[in-house]
């Protein structure tokens, strides 16, 4: 594995979906989240900032980029590239640690939070083809939004998410601070004896067509999320130099389509078996999948299609629950992914990635099962 690149860490900041008592703290602001995580990063990965050669920024690119900026003002020698996407920023930090395996890179991003995602909002997103909602109900997806809803809090509840957050310390005034060391939960109701469809996430209208009455009426959405996340890679022989111990390795990073998930027809799923087979890691190898959230029918999709248990896919709830990150969701799937395979004792897991840009796939070894 002399050659290999390895993830040595990975963290993300709590998440949020709202103004904190009416309006934005300063240590809510994307730069400021940003600022924070990755110092934590750095500490639990026990590198110095001098170590770090390359800087990679996706998501919200000023707060990226000024993270970017400053850090090559203190050290001219690191290298910065921008991308649009996780799968492009994992490309391009795979890229560099291949041709140069004592590389270090950081991988970083930031979001202040997507108005797409609010209740009522356009959206330039493309929608599920009808012919891929067949079967797919409004009670499917309320009970899918639930499950979400209710694995995210059980989990928040039992803990699981403290190794992935890096806590913040929220300054209210000259004499309060608030010690901020979870995710503000979407609140789901769920009236007794019925599912129904929460009432937060925005309805994005279907066309009438050859999808069932019941998909016509709207497709659950998740909220937008402030918050933000960070990895660092390098190759393996120099995280054995450095007396690291990497958490998992990337097995593979690619685009497979050039249009976001929720525009990806069924028919098109198959390129993901035939990729896991070109990476030697058939599809009933994986033991967690993390696909988006932005639409509660996507999850669903997959399960059918895949013929997933539930537990198997967004194992620790997903957007709906926790909020959507944008360009960066994939950074937070991929750091939830990466403790939940360490706490159940799993050793492939699969991302799939979703942007403007096109959606494509993460397929990483968890290297530190119990």
């Amino acid at each position: 594995m002399t050659n290999e690149v390895v993830i040595v860490e990975a963290v993300r900041s709590p998440l949020t979906q709202r103004q904190l008592y009416g309006r934005i703290h300063c240590e809510l602001a994307a730069d400021k989240l940003l600022d924070i995580t990755v110092n934590g990063l750095l500490q639990r990965a026990k590198i110095d900032e001098d170590e770090i050669t390359t800087v990679v920024t996706v998501g919200d690119g000023a707060a990226a980029r000024r993270h970017a900026e400053s850090w090559r003002k203190v050290f001219p020698h690191i290298d910065r590239h921008e991308s649009m996407s996780t799968t492009a920023a994992m490309k391009l930090a795979r890229d560099a640690i291949t041709a140069e395996p004592r590389r270090i890179v950081l991988v970083v991003g930031a979001t202040n939070g997507d108005c797409r995602h609010e209740t009522g909002a356009s959206t330039d997103r493309p929608t599920p083809l009808e012919a891929d909602l067949r079967g797919i109900t409004q009670q499917n997806q309320s009970e899918y939004v639930s499950a979400s809803y209710r694995r995210a809090r059980e989990c928040a509840l039992s803990g699981d998410f403290r190794r992935e957050i890096i806590p913040l310390e929220l300054h209210l005034d000259h004499e309060m601070t608030e010690f901020i060391a979870s995710d503000e939960l979407r609140q789901v109701c769920e009236p007794a004896g019925a599912h129904r469809l929460a009432p937060t996430p925005a309805a994005l209208p279907v066309s009438n067509g050859g999808a069932g009455q019941d998909c016509q009426l709207s497709l659950p959405r998740a909220h937008s999320a402030r918050g933000a996340g960070a990895l660092v890679l390098t190759g393996a022989s120099r995280a054995d130099e450095l007396g690291l111990h990497p958490r998992g390795r990337l097995v593979g990073a690619e685009t497979l389509f050039d249009t976001p998930l929720t525009g990806v027809s069924v028919s098109h799923l198959e390129s993901v078996r035939s990729y896991l087979r070109s990476m030697g890691v058939p599809l009933n190898r994986i033991d967690q999948f993390e696909v988006p959230e932005e639409v509660a029918v996507t999850p669903l999709i997959w399960l059918e299609e895949f013929g997933l248990n539930t537990y198997m896919l967004n194992p620790r709830g997903g957007a709906l629950a926790l909020g959507h990150l944008a360009e960066i969701e994939g950074i937070r799937c991929l750091t939830t992914m990466l403790s939940a395979l360490e706490d159940t004792g799993g050793t492939y897991g699969l991302v799939a990635t979703s942007g403007l840009d096109g959606s494509g796939l993460l397929l990483v070894e968890c290297l530190n099962s119990p």
